[in-house]
């Protein structure tokens, strides 16, 4: 099937909506995070892991083979700390990991450009969806797993609103992955509401066909596969996309 041709928004170096661009908009999309810097509007596609998730010789294998998949849609791939006191310093970037930034061009609201995408995106090849799936995940996507215990669980992604959760769902159902959704509702004890939360269930199809190129993420479902069956076998999908590496018993 041919690239189907898609204004992101964004400044890329193409017009189509290519795997590449499809794994950064997965990362831009779960996060709907931008700013402004110095008049100009950035959308960020971060990585961010919880304090000694990933090693430091981790986080940077993960951002160097990230850095080699932007250098090919013009998007700039920095480190948490040299995003830190800069222009495009949020305030988000406290955490370890880096984020990926590409400058608008018109796209403003996440959500009203869904229709567009989806469009799009559903109409595209299984790679540019599988593309972008891998995109949500590998960011900020988290295994729920229990290595010691041998318990898979399921992949879970906070999502930013609902909108932008049932558009993921929908995408992440259209490549046969097997997801609850919850919606945000009001936490019990009172405070902020918890945000709404994608569940993939078939955790082991997920990694048979879509994977990680996340270390730290793909190491521990290792681990969790050795102790739940003794087995776990990595097969490199660097020929799709640098650093993926897929998982089978």
């Amino acid at each position: 099937m041919a690239l189907q041709i898609y204004d992101a928004g964004i400044k890329t170096n193409t017009k189509y909506l290519t795997p590449e661009l499809a794994f950064f908009l997965g990362g831009i999309y779960a996060a709907n995070e931008s700013v402004i810097a110095n008049g100009k509007r950035y959308w960020a596609a971060p990585v961010r892991y919880n304090p000694q998730y990933s090693t430091q010789i981790q986080t940077t294998e993960h951002f160097d083979n990230v850095c080699v998949i932007s250098s090919k849609v013009d998007g700039y791939t920095v480190m948490k700390d040299n995003i830190k006191g800069t222009p495009l310093d949020s305030g988000k970037n406290r955490l370890p990991g880096f984020s990926t930034f590409f400058e608008a061009t018109s796209l403003t609201d996440l959500v009203t450009e869904i229709p567009n995408l989806k469009t799009v995106l559903l109409s595209s090849d299984e790679n540019v969806k599988k593309a972008f799936v891998l995109g949500v995940i590998d960011g900020r996507g988290t295994p729920d797993i229990s290595i010691s215990k041998g318990i898979i669980r399921y992949l879970s992604l906070d999502c930013p609103n609902d909108d932008i959760g049932d558009f993921l769902h929908e995408v992440f159902k259209s490549i046969g992955l097997l997801c609850n959704y919850n919606t945000a509702r009001d936490r019990l004890e009172g405070g902020a509401p918890r945000k709404p939360q994608l569940r993939i269930k078939n955790v082991e199809d997920y990694m048979r066909g879509i994977g990680y190129i996340s270390p730290a993420k793909f190491n521990n479902m290792k681990a969790v596969y050795m102790s739940k069956y003794g087995s776990a076998h990595e097969n490199s999908g660097g020929a799709f996309m640098s650093g993926l590496k897929y998982l089978t018993r």
